[in-house]
C-alpha cells in the first residue's frame, strides 16, 4: 500500500535524491583530495555544482543543496566560521530566483551566473580571511591561487550543466510517462 503522494511525485523525489548524492560525492572528491592539483590550482566542483542546482531546481532547493555543499565545505575546513554555508545558500538560492523570475535556463546564462558567482566567492574570501587579517603578500595570494583557481572552475563549469541536465532531462520523461496513460 504505496500512498497516492509518492506515486504521484515518486520522478520528483527520486531527481532530489539523486542530486542529494551528487552533492555527497563532489563534495567527498573535494574534500579528500582525490581530484588533481596543477601548480596549486584546484578543482572545486561544489560551487559550480550549487549554481547549476540552483539554475534547474529553483530556489528552493537551490538554497538547499547549497547549504549542504557549503556545510560539506566548511565541515572540512575545521574554522567553523559558516561563510561557505552561508554563500553557497545564498548563491544557490539567488541563481533559482533569477531563473524564475527573470533569467531563461541556457549555458549562456549558466556561464554568467557561474562566472560571476565564482568570482565573488574568490573575491569575499579573499577579502575575509586574507586582507582583512593582514597577511602579508596578500595579493600574490589573489593573483596567483585565488585567480587561478576561479578561472579554471569557470572553464569546467559546463561539464555540471550538461550533467545536471541530462539528469534532469531522464526524470522529466519518467515524470511525463507515468503521468500518461
Amino acid at each position: 500500500m504505496i500512498p497516492q503522494a509518492w506515486k504521484e511525485n515518486r520522478p520528483k523525489i527520486m531527481r532530489r535524491g539523486c542530486f542529494f548524492l551528487v552533492v555527497l560525492v563532489f563534495g567527498i572528491l573535494q574534500i579528500s583530495d582525490v581530484l588533481p592539483t596543477f601548480f596549486g590550482i584546484r578543482f572545486l566542483p561544489l560551487l559550480p555544482l550549487t549554481v547549476v542546482l540552483g539554475m534547474f531546481e529553483r530556489e528552493t532547493y537551490g538554497l538547499y543543496y547549497g547549504l549542504l555543499a557549503g556545510i560539506m565545505w566548511d565541515m572540512n575546513l575545521g574554522d567553523g566560521d559558516g561563510f561557505n554555508a552561508f554563500f553557497f545558500a545564498f548563491v544557490g538560492f539567488f541563481c533559482g530566483l533569477l531563473m524564475t523570475y527573470l533569467m531563461m535556463n541556457n549555458l549562456i546564462t549558466a556561464s554568467i551566473l557561474c562566472t560571476v558567482s565564482i568570482l565573488l566567492y574568490f573575491i569575499l574570501h579573499w577579502i575575509i580571511f586574507v586582507a582583512v587579517k593582514g597577511f602579508d603578500g596578500g595579493i600574490s595570494i589573489l593573483f596567483y591561487k585565488n585567480l587561478p583557481t576561479a578561472l579554471l572552475n569557470i572553464a569546467t563549469f559546463p561539464l555540471y550543466y550538461y550533467g545536471v541536465r541530462a539528469i534532469m532531462k531522464s526524470f522529466k520523461l519518467k515524470e511525463n510517462d507515468e503521468l500518461s496513460f
